[in-house]
């Protein structure tokens, strides 16, 4: 009767040791699947960041080119205002005064950024480091662009009004497309009866405080760009 207990007593054992080690093994399986899901997002959040970034570089790789020009430009009509006669053609004196008229602005492309923080699914980014980046950046990008429309503003209040009162606004235009071109400027020269004032060099300053500005915020955005393209090859490699 013992042996028949002590055998019983062994097989419920054995029963429990196998029912236990078979829910840890399937909890080990679906923790296993899990993490072997979640790294296969996070392969593919890391590439859509890579693809929003590069992108995101491109931009403002032209946009820093174009305020470059946009500064060159003001330095030359200062030059040219100092001038007893201009050495420059009219034409030459408007297609400068036309590229500080213009606006080169950075817009950040945060598609994967949105799907990551809109989706909960940033906890699949294992790199802390690059997490807290993204974050910084998308912050700073925001001031970007508050600074942006701040002086996309200005324009609005200063660069206009002074066209409008003082130049032929044809002569200066900045066309978008080639199939609607506007008729010869009627007063084109108007530019030299200004370009010698005290208004006309402050209305170039200005711009040139402008422009400056954004090429500095456009600068530091590249290098939180480069910055980011790093932290994501780290955190392809594994690192």
């Amino acid at each position: 009767m013992t042996s028949t207990n002590n055998i019983q007593w062994k097989r419920t054992i054995a029963e429990g040791i196998a029912i236990i080690v078979s829910i840890l093994l399937a909890f080990w399986i679906d923790t296993w699947w899990e993490d072997r899901e979640e790294a296969r997002f996070e392969v593919v959040y890391l590439q859509e960041l890579k693809e929003d970034f590069e992108l995101n570089k491109s931009i403002l790789e032209r946009t820093t080119a174009r305020l470059e020009g946009i500064i060159q430009s003001t330095l030359v009509l200062q030059k040219q205002s100092a001038l007893a006669s201009p050495s420059l053609s009219v034409a030459e004196l408007n297609d400068n005064f036309r590229l500080i008229a213009q606006m080169a602005t950075f817009i950040p492309v945060n598609r994967a950024y949105v799907n990551l923080t809109g989706s909960g699914d940033l906890r699949l980014i294992r790199s802390r480091p690059l997490k807290n980046a993204l974050a910084d950046y998308y912050a700073a990008a925001k001031v970007t662009v508050l600074v942006q429309d701040t002086h996309e503003m200005e324009l609005v209040h200063i660069y206009e009004p002074y066209i409008i009162e003082n130049l032929d606004f044809s002569a200066v235009a900045l066309g978008r497309v080639d199939d609607f071109p506007l008729p010869p400027p009627v007063e084109e020269a108007s530019i030299l009866n200004v370009l010698a004032t005290r208004q006309f060099r402050n209305i170039a300053v200005q711009k040139w405080v402008i422009a400056t500005d954004l090429l500095n915020q456009h600068r530091q955005m590249m290098e939180r760009t480069n910055n980011i393209l790093h932290l994501l090859e780290l955190a392809e490699n594994g690192s």
